[in-house]
């Protein structure tokens, strides 16, 4: 399959803006990832003024690109701000010819954006069977959770995708936990980050495919950007690693030993 990430910068509060951009990026892969928050913006700085822009899934924005997965016959993982009754959730629908396979919400929330003022996320990491791979979701600051890439690994995904609003200080993140997260669960990651300015915020991008060996597959850079790979997803299943037969071999989730994990799942 080909995978493509399309960094821009999503202007505050113009959704109808936005989702334009978002239907022009459709085509020429199997699926096309964008950046949280892509259709709304994320700097905002009340629960109000997001609620004000804020869409059910489905909605306006998700019937407007689904029918532009549908003339293209692509998939979308888009980022967006869903409402449901008075709970804001940061979100990432899932996109298809045939409507939403699904959604997931954020659900480790850092202290910044709109983040400040959203529900975490209450559907826990749901896999997507898609008709050329297992895809799991995170977004953003949840693939700085280990367990949260393992849990989507364990329950079957082949690749994961990471709608990002990486700024300025979270270097380490975006250069550096995508790799680290496919290599450990033997897994495709495939980061879409925005560019641009926000609520005095700069965000720098560096969008990211990575294949499950761990190896970059496509980068982007600082500006307004678009990458793409072409991965095998069924790659991400053969969880043996041979480096020397017989001498050098590794197997990240067969010699686990979830028995000794328990504090893991503790809370302080």
């Amino acid at each position: 399959m080909k995978v493509a990430c399309r960094q821009f910068d999503p202007q505050l509060g113009r959704s109808a803006e936005n989702v334009e951009r978002i239907v022009a990026s459709l085509k020429d892969a199997d699926l096309v990832v964008f950046p949280e928050c892509a259709v709304s913006g994320y700097g905002f700085d009340s629960k109000e003024a997001a609620l004000a822009v804020a869409e059910t899934i489905p909605g306006p924005s998700v019937a407007r690109i689904e029918k532009a997965c549908f003339a293209g016959g692509a998939w979308a993982v888009v980022g967006m701000l869903e409402r449901d009754g008075d709970r804001l959730f940061n979100s990432a629908a899932v996109i298809g010819p045939g409507g939403v396979a699904g959604v997931y919400r954020k659900m480790h929330l850092p202290f910044l954006g709109v983040d400040r003022f959203t529900t975490p996320g209450d559907k826990g990491f749901p896999v997507f069977e898609l008709p050329f791979a297992k895809l799991g979701v995170l977004i953003c600051y949840d693939l700085s959770f280990p367990e949260a890439a393992r849990v989507l690994k364990l329950a079957g995904a082949q690749l994961l995708v990471v709608p990002t609003n990486w700024p300025e200080k979270a270097e380490v993140s975006c250069d550096h936990s995508p790799f680290v997260r496919a290599q450990e669960n033997h897994l495709h990651v495939a980061t879409c980050n925005r560019v641009g300015e926000e609520a005095g915020f700069r965000f720098i991008g560096r969008s990211r495919i990575i294949g499950c060996s761990g190896a970059v597959l496509a980068t982007a850079g600082a500006g307004d950007d678009a990458i793409a790979a072409e991965i095998d997803p069924a790659l991400a299943d053969q969880n043996r690693v041979v480096n020397v037969p017989g001498k050098y071999e590794l197997d990240r989730i067969a010699h686990r030993r979830p028995e000794h994990y328990g504090p893991v799942a503790e809370k302080e």
